[in-house]
Protein backbone atom coordinates (compact mmCIF):
# COMPACT_ATOMS: atom_id res chain seq x y z
CA UNK A 1 0.00 0.00 0.00
CA UNK A 2 1.48 3.41 -0.93
CA UNK A 3 2.73 5.53 1.96
CA UNK A 4 0.38 8.44 1.21
CA UNK A 5 -2.64 6.11 1.30
CA UNK A 6 -1.49 4.64 4.62
CA UNK A 7 -1.15 8.20 5.95
CA UNK A 8 -4.72 9.12 4.96
CA UNK A 9 -6.21 5.95 6.47
CA UNK A 10 -4.11 6.31 9.61
CA UNK A 11 -5.04 9.99 10.02
CA UNK A 12 -8.76 9.19 9.92
CA UNK A 13 -8.39 6.33 12.42
CA UNK A 14 -6.32 8.45 14.83
CA UNK A 15 -9.11 11.02 14.79
CA UNK A 16 -11.62 8.38 15.87
CA UNK A 17 -13.14 7.46 12.50
CA UNK A 18 -13.30 4.23 10.53
CA UNK A 19 -11.52 4.22 7.18
CA UNK A 20 -11.40 1.63 4.41
CA UNK A 21 -10.13 1.36 0.90
CA UNK A 22 -13.08 0.48 -1.33
CA UNK A 23 -13.94 -0.42 -4.90
CA UNK A 24 -11.54 -1.30 -7.66
CA UNK A 25 -8.35 -0.85 -5.66
CA UNK A 26 -9.37 -3.63 -3.24
CA UNK A 27 -10.28 -5.88 -6.16
CA UNK A 28 -6.89 -5.19 -7.75
CA UNK A 29 -4.99 -5.84 -4.51
CA UNK A 30 -6.64 -9.26 -4.21
CA UNK A 31 -5.78 -10.02 -7.83
CA UNK A 32 -2.15 -9.05 -7.21
CA UNK A 33 -2.30 -5.95 -9.41
CA UNK A 34 -1.08 -2.48 -8.45
CA UNK A 35 -4.16 -0.21 -8.45
CA UNK A 36 -4.25 2.87 -10.67
CA UNK A 37 -6.16 4.90 -8.09
CA UNK A 38 -7.48 4.63 -4.56
CA UNK A 39 -10.85 5.49 -3.01
CA UNK A 40 -11.53 5.68 0.71
CA UNK A 41 -14.82 5.26 2.56
CA UNK A 42 -15.29 6.52 6.13
CA UNK A 43 -17.95 7.17 8.73
CA UNK A 44 -16.67 10.76 8.94
CA UNK A 45 -18.99 13.28 7.30
CA UNK A 46 -17.62 15.56 4.57
CA UNK A 47 -17.13 18.52 6.92
CA UNK A 48 -15.31 16.25 9.38
CA UNK A 49 -13.07 14.89 6.61
CA UNK A 50 -12.13 18.45 5.66
CA UNK A 51 -11.29 19.17 9.30
CA UNK A 52 -9.12 16.05 9.64
CA UNK A 53 -7.15 17.08 6.55
CA UNK A 54 -7.10 20.83 7.21
CA UNK A 55 -3.37 20.90 6.49
CA UNK A 56 -3.97 19.42 3.03
CA UNK A 57 -5.62 21.07 0.08
CA UNK A 58 -9.12 19.63 -0.23
CA UNK A 59 -11.68 19.98 -3.02
CA UNK A 60 -15.42 19.66 -2.52
CA UNK A 61 -16.59 17.68 -5.58
CA UNK A 62 -19.87 16.58 -4.03
CA UNK A 63 -20.24 17.10 -0.32
CA UNK A 64 -23.98 16.52 -0.72
CA UNK A 65 -22.95 12.94 -1.58
CA UNK A 66 -20.29 12.95 1.13
CA UNK A 67 -17.30 13.17 -1.22
CA UNK A 68 -14.19 15.26 -0.63
CA UNK A 69 -10.96 15.03 -2.63
CA UNK A 70 -7.72 15.24 -0.68
CA UNK A 71 -4.86 16.52 -2.82
CA UNK A 72 -1.49 14.90 -2.10
CA UNK A 73 1.84 15.19 -3.87
CA UNK A 74 1.32 11.65 -5.16
CA UNK A 75 -2.17 12.19 -6.53
CA UNK A 76 -5.75 13.00 -5.62
CA UNK A 77 -7.73 10.66 -3.37
CA UNK A 78 -11.53 10.66 -3.04
CA UNK A 79 -12.81 10.19 0.49
CA UNK A 80 -16.55 9.52 0.76
CA UNK A 81 -18.83 9.13 3.76
CA UNK A 82 -20.65 5.84 4.24
CA UNK A 83 -24.00 6.26 2.56
CA UNK A 84 -27.07 4.54 1.20
CA UNK A 85 -28.37 5.75 -2.16
CA UNK A 86 -31.99 6.67 -2.82
CA UNK A 87 -33.71 6.62 -6.22
CA UNK A 88 -31.64 7.41 -9.33
CA UNK A 89 -33.89 10.00 -11.02
CA UNK A 90 -31.28 10.99 -13.64
CA UNK A 91 -30.24 7.35 -14.24
CA UNK A 92 -26.76 8.14 -12.92
CA UNK A 93 -26.85 9.97 -9.58
CA UNK A 94 -29.16 9.23 -6.66
CA UNK A 95 -31.69 12.01 -6.10
CA UNK A 96 -30.90 11.81 -2.41
CA UNK A 97 -28.52 9.91 -0.16
CA UNK A 98 -28.76 8.76 3.42
CA UNK A 99 -25.55 8.69 5.40
CA UNK A 100 -25.08 5.45 7.34
CA UNK A 101 -22.73 4.33 10.09
CA UNK A 102 -21.29 1.02 8.90
CA UNK A 103 -19.24 -0.11 5.94
CA UNK A 104 -21.50 -3.08 5.13
CA UNK A 105 -24.44 -0.80 4.28
CA UNK A 106 -22.18 1.39 2.16
CA UNK A 107 -20.94 -1.61 0.17
CA UNK A 108 -24.54 -2.60 -0.54
CA UNK A 109 -25.02 0.34 -2.93
CA UNK A 110 -22.20 -0.72 -5.26
CA UNK A 111 -22.54 -2.26 -8.70
CA UNK A 112 -20.81 -5.66 -8.74
CA UNK A 113 -19.69 -8.00 -5.99
CA UNK A 114 -16.04 -7.77 -7.05
CA UNK A 115 -16.25 -4.00 -6.48
CA UNK A 116 -18.13 -4.31 -3.17
CA UNK A 117 -15.25 -5.12 -0.86
CA UNK A 118 -13.38 -2.95 1.62
CA UNK A 119 -9.90 -3.21 3.16
CA UNK A 120 -8.58 -1.48 6.25
CA UNK A 121 -5.08 -0.24 7.05
CA UNK A 122 -4.04 -3.67 8.34
CA UNK A 123 -5.22 -5.53 5.24
CA UNK A 124 -8.43 -6.95 6.75
CA UNK A 125 -11.09 -7.50 4.07
CA UNK A 126 -14.79 -6.75 4.55
CA UNK A 127 -16.70 -8.80 1.97
CA UNK A 128 -20.43 -9.14 2.74
CA UNK A 129 -21.46 -10.01 -0.84
CA UNK A 130 -18.95 -12.69 -1.78
CA UNK A 131 -16.76 -10.60 -4.04
CA UNK A 132 -13.63 -12.57 -3.19
CA UNK A 133 -15.33 -15.84 -4.11
CA UNK A 134 -16.57 -14.35 -7.38
CA UNK A 135 -13.02 -13.21 -8.16
CA UNK A 136 -11.76 -16.75 -7.64
CA UNK A 137 -14.61 -18.17 -9.75
CA UNK A 138 -14.12 -15.58 -12.49
CA UNK A 139 -17.68 -14.30 -12.23
CA UNK A 140 -19.29 -10.91 -12.76
CA UNK A 141 -22.55 -10.49 -10.87
CA UNK A 142 -24.35 -7.55 -9.37
CA UNK A 143 -24.76 -6.76 -5.71
CA UNK A 144 -28.30 -7.90 -5.00
CA UNK A 145 -31.02 -7.64 -7.65
CA UNK A 146 -29.40 -7.03 -11.04
CA UNK A 147 -32.57 -5.46 -12.43
CA UNK A 148 -32.50 -2.86 -9.65
CA UNK A 149 -28.79 -2.18 -10.16
CA UNK A 150 -29.29 -1.65 -13.91
CA UNK A 151 -32.38 0.51 -13.32
CA UNK A 152 -30.28 2.77 -11.09
CA UNK A 153 -27.64 3.37 -13.75
CA UNK A 154 -27.93 1.88 -17.25
CA UNK A 155 -24.18 2.30 -17.80
CA UNK A 156 -23.72 -0.69 -15.48
CA UNK A 157 -24.95 -2.86 -18.37
CA UNK A 158 -21.90 -1.83 -20.36
CA UNK A 159 -19.60 -1.93 -17.34
CA UNK A 160 -20.54 -5.58 -16.72
CA UNK A 161 -19.41 -6.48 -20.23
CA UNK A 162 -16.30 -4.36 -19.85
CA UNK A 163 -15.25 -6.15 -16.65
CA UNK A 164 -16.02 -9.56 -18.18
CA UNK A 165 -13.81 -8.62 -21.13
CA UNK A 166 -10.94 -7.09 -19.16
CA UNK A 167 -10.73 -9.95 -16.65
CA UNK A 168 -11.89 -12.76 -18.98
CA UNK A 169 -14.70 -13.52 -16.52
CA UNK A 170 -18.14 -15.02 -17.10
CA UNK A 171 -21.39 -13.16 -16.55
CA UNK A 172 -23.60 -14.67 -13.85
CA UNK A 173 -26.82 -15.97 -15.53
CA UNK A 174 -29.29 -13.58 -13.85
CA UNK A 175 -26.96 -10.66 -14.48
CA UNK A 176 -26.67 -11.73 -18.13
CA UNK A 177 -30.43 -12.09 -18.39
CA UNK A 178 -31.03 -8.55 -17.21
CA UNK A 179 -28.31 -7.20 -19.51
CA UNK A 180 -30.36 -8.65 -22.37
CA UNK A 181 -33.53 -7.19 -20.88
CA UNK A 182 -32.19 -3.66 -20.49
CA UNK A 183 -29.94 -3.51 -23.57
CA UNK A 184 -32.35 -1.32 -25.53
CA UNK A 185 -32.24 1.35 -22.81
CA UNK A 186 -28.47 1.93 -22.96
CA UNK A 187 -28.97 5.05 -25.09
CA UNK A 188 -30.38 6.98 -22.13
CA UNK A 189 -26.75 7.17 -20.94
CA UNK A 190 -24.65 10.07 -22.21
CA UNK A 191 -22.47 9.24 -25.19
CA UNK A 192 -19.39 10.46 -23.30
CA UNK A 193 -19.88 7.81 -20.60
CA UNK A 194 -20.65 5.15 -23.20
CA UNK A 195 -17.53 6.11 -25.17
CA UNK A 196 -15.28 5.74 -22.12
CA UNK A 197 -16.55 2.23 -21.31
CA UNK A 198 -16.51 1.17 -24.97
CA UNK A 199 -12.91 2.36 -25.32
CA UNK A 200 -11.88 0.26 -22.31
CA UNK A 201 -13.44 -2.79 -23.98
CA UNK A 202 -11.48 -2.07 -27.16
CA UNK A 203 -8.23 -1.70 -25.21
CA UNK A 204 -8.67 -5.01 -23.39
CA UNK A 205 -6.35 -7.93 -24.09
CA UNK A 206 -9.00 -9.72 -26.17
CA UNK A 207 -11.55 -7.10 -27.25
CA UNK A 208 -13.35 -9.57 -29.53
CA UNK A 209 -14.87 -11.20 -26.45
CA UNK A 210 -16.51 -7.97 -25.39
CA UNK A 211 -17.61 -7.15 -28.93
CA UNK A 212 -19.22 -10.59 -29.24
CA UNK A 213 -21.05 -9.98 -25.95
CA UNK A 214 -22.22 -6.57 -27.16
CA UNK A 215 -23.58 -8.17 -30.32
CA UNK A 216 -25.20 -11.15 -28.55
CA UNK A 217 -26.95 -8.95 -25.97
CA UNK A 218 -28.25 -6.44 -28.52
CA UNK A 219 -26.20 -3.56 -27.13
CA UNK A 220 -24.16 -3.24 -30.32
CA UNK A 221 -27.36 -2.71 -32.29
CA UNK A 222 -28.17 0.21 -30.00
CA UNK A 223 -24.72 1.81 -30.03
CA UNK A 224 -23.32 1.06 -33.50
CA UNK A 225 -26.13 -0.31 -35.70
CA UNK A 226 -23.91 0.27 -38.74
CA UNK A 227 -21.91 -2.83 -37.74
CA UNK A 228 -24.89 -5.19 -37.63
CA UNK A 229 -24.94 -5.93 -41.41
CA UNK A 230 -21.42 -7.38 -41.03
CA UNK A 231 -22.74 -10.14 -38.73
CA UNK A 232 -23.15 -13.40 -40.70
CA UNK A 233 -22.13 -11.55 -43.88
CA UNK A 234 -20.56 -13.87 -46.49
CA UNK A 235 -17.82 -12.00 -48.33
CA UNK A 236 -18.01 -14.41 -51.30
CA UNK A 237 -14.28 -14.48 -51.80
CA UNK A 238 -11.74 -17.30 -51.53
CA UNK A 239 -9.59 -15.06 -49.32
CA UNK A 240 -12.05 -15.23 -46.42
CA UNK A 241 -13.52 -18.24 -44.62
CA UNK A 242 -14.91 -16.14 -41.77
CA UNK A 243 -18.02 -14.02 -41.69
CA UNK A 244 -17.21 -10.34 -42.11
CA UNK A 245 -17.93 -9.65 -38.43
CA UNK A 246 -15.60 -12.43 -37.28
CA UNK A 247 -12.90 -11.16 -39.65
CA UNK A 248 -13.26 -7.66 -38.19
CA UNK A 249 -12.98 -8.95 -34.63
CA UNK A 250 -9.89 -10.97 -35.56
CA UNK A 251 -8.26 -7.81 -36.92
CA UNK A 252 -9.18 -5.86 -33.76
CA UNK A 253 -7.52 -8.56 -31.63
CA UNK A 254 -4.38 -8.55 -33.75
CA UNK A 255 -3.52 -4.85 -33.84
CA UNK A 256 -1.65 -3.12 -31.05
CA UNK A 257 -3.70 -1.78 -28.10
CA UNK A 258 -3.84 1.83 -29.26
CA UNK A 259 -7.31 3.35 -29.23
CA UNK A 260 -7.20 4.88 -32.73
CA UNK A 261 -5.77 1.66 -34.16
CA UNK A 262 -8.38 -0.58 -32.50
CA UNK A 263 -11.14 1.76 -33.75
CA UNK A 264 -9.69 1.69 -37.27
CA UNK A 265 -9.62 -2.12 -37.14
CA UNK A 266 -13.24 -2.19 -35.95
CA UNK A 267 -14.48 0.03 -38.77
CA UNK A 268 -12.06 -0.82 -41.59
CA UNK A 269 -14.53 -3.06 -43.47
CA UNK A 270 -17.79 -1.60 -42.18
CA UNK A 271 -18.93 -0.56 -45.67
CA UNK A 272 -18.34 -3.91 -47.36
CA UNK A 273 -22.02 -4.95 -47.19
CA UNK A 274 -23.00 -1.71 -48.94
CA UNK A 275 -20.37 -1.98 -51.69
CA UNK A 276 -20.66 -5.67 -52.61
CA UNK A 277 -20.63 -6.48 -56.31
CA UNK A 278 -20.34 -10.00 -57.70
CA UNK A 279 -18.47 -10.77 -60.91
CA UNK A 280 -19.28 -13.43 -63.52
CA UNK A 281 -17.41 -16.09 -61.56
CA UNK A 282 -19.41 -15.37 -58.40
CA UNK A 283 -16.55 -13.65 -56.61
CA UNK A 284 -17.34 -10.65 -54.40
CA UNK A 285 -15.71 -7.24 -54.77
CA UNK A 286 -15.99 -4.16 -52.54
CA UNK A 287 -14.81 -1.21 -54.60
CA UNK A 288 -14.64 2.01 -52.60
CA UNK A 289 -15.40 0.43 -49.23
CA UNK A 290 -12.24 2.02 -47.80
CA UNK A 291 -13.28 5.61 -48.61
CA UNK A 292 -16.93 5.07 -47.62
CA UNK A 293 -15.74 3.26 -44.49
CA UNK A 294 -13.72 6.29 -43.44
CA UNK A 295 -16.80 8.49 -43.81
CA UNK A 296 -19.03 6.10 -41.86
CA UNK A 297 -16.43 5.71 -39.11
CA UNK A 298 -16.27 9.48 -38.75
CA UNK A 299 -20.06 9.70 -38.31
CA UNK A 300 -20.04 6.97 -35.67
CA UNK A 301 -17.14 8.46 -33.73
CA UNK A 302 -18.67 11.94 -33.76
CA UNK A 303 -21.86 10.42 -32.38
CA UNK A 304 -19.82 8.76 -29.62
CA UNK A 305 -18.04 12.07 -28.90
CA UNK A 306 -14.51 11.01 -29.79
CA UNK A 307 -12.03 13.86 -30.17
CA UNK A 308 -10.96 15.21 -33.56
CA UNK A 309 -7.41 13.86 -33.34
CA UNK A 310 -8.67 10.31 -32.83
CA UNK A 311 -11.32 10.68 -35.55
CA UNK A 312 -8.83 11.98 -38.11
CA UNK A 313 -6.32 9.23 -37.31
CA UNK A 314 -8.94 6.50 -37.66
CA UNK A 315 -10.26 7.94 -40.90
CA UNK A 316 -6.86 8.12 -42.59
CA UNK A 317 -5.98 4.56 -41.52
CA UNK A 318 -9.24 3.19 -42.93
CA UNK A 319 -8.92 5.14 -46.18
CA UNK A 320 -5.35 3.88 -46.68
CA UNK A 321 -5.69 0.27 -45.49
CA UNK A 322 -6.22 -1.15 -48.99
CA UNK A 323 -2.95 0.32 -50.28
CA UNK A 324 -1.14 -2.92 -49.50
CA UNK A 325 0.34 -3.57 -52.94
CA UNK A 326 2.73 -6.51 -52.99
CA UNK A 327 5.45 -4.49 -54.70
CA UNK A 328 6.12 -0.93 -53.58
CA UNK A 329 9.16 1.16 -54.48
CA UNK A 330 10.80 3.39 -51.91
CA UNK A 331 9.33 6.36 -53.77
CA UNK A 332 5.83 4.88 -53.42
CA UNK A 333 6.42 4.23 -49.72
CA UNK A 334 7.40 7.88 -49.32
CA UNK A 335 4.15 8.95 -50.99
CA UNK A 336 2.22 6.76 -48.58
CA UNK A 337 4.11 8.26 -45.64
CA UNK A 338 3.23 11.73 -46.93
CA UNK A 339 -0.47 10.80 -47.00
CA UNK A 340 -0.53 9.11 -43.59
CA UNK A 341 2.15 10.96 -41.65
CA UNK A 342 5.11 9.70 -39.67
CA UNK A 343 2.99 9.30 -36.54
CA UNK A 344 0.61 6.79 -38.18
CA UNK A 345 2.63 4.96 -40.85
CA UNK A 346 3.60 2.11 -38.51
CA UNK A 347 -0.01 1.83 -37.33
CA UNK A 348 -1.16 1.56 -40.94
CA UNK A 349 1.30 -1.27 -41.59
CA UNK A 350 0.17 -2.98 -38.37
CA UNK A 351 -3.45 -2.75 -39.60
CA UNK A 352 -2.50 -4.12 -43.03
CA UNK A 353 -0.64 -7.08 -41.50
CA UNK A 354 -3.55 -7.91 -39.16
CA UNK A 355 -5.99 -7.63 -42.08
CA UNK A 356 -4.01 -10.19 -44.08
CA UNK A 357 -3.40 -12.71 -41.30
CA UNK A 358 -7.14 -12.75 -40.51
CA UNK A 359 -8.02 -14.31 -43.88
CA UNK A 360 -8.62 -17.90 -44.91
CA UNK A 361 -5.19 -18.45 -46.43
CA UNK A 362 -1.72 -18.21 -45.00
CA UNK A 363 -1.26 -15.00 -46.93
CA UNK A 364 2.16 -13.49 -47.40
CA UNK A 365 3.08 -10.60 -45.11
CA UNK A 366 6.80 -10.56 -45.88
CA UNK A 367 6.39 -7.63 -48.26
CA UNK A 368 4.76 -5.61 -45.48
CA UNK A 369 7.56 -6.50 -43.08
CA UNK A 370 9.99 -5.33 -45.77
CA UNK A 371 8.00 -2.10 -46.04
CA UNK A 372 8.51 -1.51 -42.32
CA UNK A 373 12.24 -1.78 -43.00
CA UNK A 374 11.96 0.79 -45.80
CA UNK A 375 10.12 3.19 -43.49
CA UNK A 376 12.82 2.67 -40.85
CA UNK A 377 15.49 3.50 -43.43
CA UNK A 378 13.70 6.65 -44.63
CA UNK A 379 13.26 7.98 -41.10
CA UNK A 380 16.69 6.95 -39.80
CA UNK A 381 18.38 8.66 -42.76
CA UNK A 382 16.13 11.74 -42.51
CA UNK A 383 15.14 11.27 -46.14
CA UNK A 384 12.57 13.61 -47.66
CA UNK A 385 9.07 12.20 -47.92
CA UNK A 386 6.74 15.13 -47.11
CA UNK A 387 5.71 17.76 -49.61
CA UNK A 388 6.42 20.51 -47.11
CA UNK A 389 10.03 19.31 -46.92
CA UNK A 390 10.87 20.53 -50.43
CA UNK A 391 12.93 23.73 -50.49
CA UNK A 392 10.27 25.87 -52.15
CA UNK A 393 6.63 26.68 -51.41
CA UNK A 394 3.56 28.19 -53.02
CA UNK A 395 4.54 31.76 -52.16
CA UNK A 396 7.92 31.28 -53.84
CA UNK A 397 6.15 30.08 -56.98
CA UNK A 398 3.81 33.09 -56.89
CA UNK A 399 6.87 35.34 -56.77
CA UNK A 400 7.94 33.77 -60.06
CA UNK A 401 4.79 35.13 -61.70
CA UNK A 402 2.36 32.22 -61.31
CA UNK A 403 -1.00 33.21 -59.87
CA UNK A 404 -3.49 30.39 -60.38
CA UNK A 405 -3.81 27.90 -57.53
CA UNK A 406 -4.17 24.96 -59.90
CA UNK A 407 -0.88 25.56 -61.67
CA UNK A 408 0.91 26.22 -58.37
CA UNK A 409 -0.32 22.87 -57.04
CA UNK A 410 0.73 21.16 -60.26
CA UNK A 411 4.23 22.65 -60.02
CA UNK A 412 4.60 21.59 -56.38
CA UNK A 413 3.52 18.03 -57.28
CA UNK A 414 6.05 18.00 -60.14
CA UNK A 415 8.89 19.14 -57.89
CA UNK A 416 7.89 16.74 -55.11
CA UNK A 417 8.14 13.76 -57.47
CA UNK A 418 11.56 14.87 -58.69
CA UNK A 419 12.89 15.36 -55.17
CA UNK A 420 11.63 11.91 -54.12
CA UNK A 421 13.73 10.46 -56.95
CA UNK A 422 16.79 12.61 -56.29
CA UNK A 423 17.22 14.35 -52.93
CA UNK A 424 20.13 16.40 -54.36
CA UNK A 425 17.57 18.40 -56.35
CA UNK A 426 16.08 19.75 -53.11
CA UNK A 427 17.85 23.08 -53.44
CA UNK A 428 15.90 26.34 -53.90
CA UNK A 429 17.95 27.56 -56.85
CA UNK A 430 17.83 24.18 -58.58
CA UNK A 431 14.06 23.97 -58.11
CA UNK A 432 13.53 27.49 -59.50
CA UNK A 433 15.65 26.52 -62.49
CA UNK A 434 13.47 23.43 -63.04
CA UNK A 435 10.31 25.55 -62.86
CA UNK A 436 11.60 28.03 -65.40
CA UNK A 437 12.73 25.23 -67.69
CA UNK A 438 9.46 23.29 -67.59
CA UNK A 439 6.75 25.92 -67.04
CA UNK A 440 7.94 29.09 -68.81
Amino acid sequence: MPIHIEELLNRLEKNGYEAYLVGGCVRDFIRGIEPNDYDIATNAKAIETESVFSDYRTVDIGSEYGTIVVVTQYGNVEITSYRYDGEYDDRRHPSKVEFVNNIEEDLGRRDFTINAMAMDLRGNIVDPYGGKIDLSRGLIQTVGDSAKRFEEDKLRILRAIRFATQFDFDLEPKTMGNINKYANSINVVSYERIRDEFSKILLSKTPSRGLHLLQETGILNELIPELIPTVDFDQKTPYHNKTLFDHILCVVDNVKPKLHLRLAALFHDIEKPNTLTIDESGKGHFYGHDILGGETAEKIMRRLRYDNITINAVKVLIEQHMKAHDVMTKKAVKRQMNRVGEEYIYDLLNLMIADRICTSEDRDIDFLLERIGIVDEILNNSEIYKKNQIAINGNDIKDLGFSEGVIIGEILDFLYELVLENKDLNDRDKLIELIEKNYK
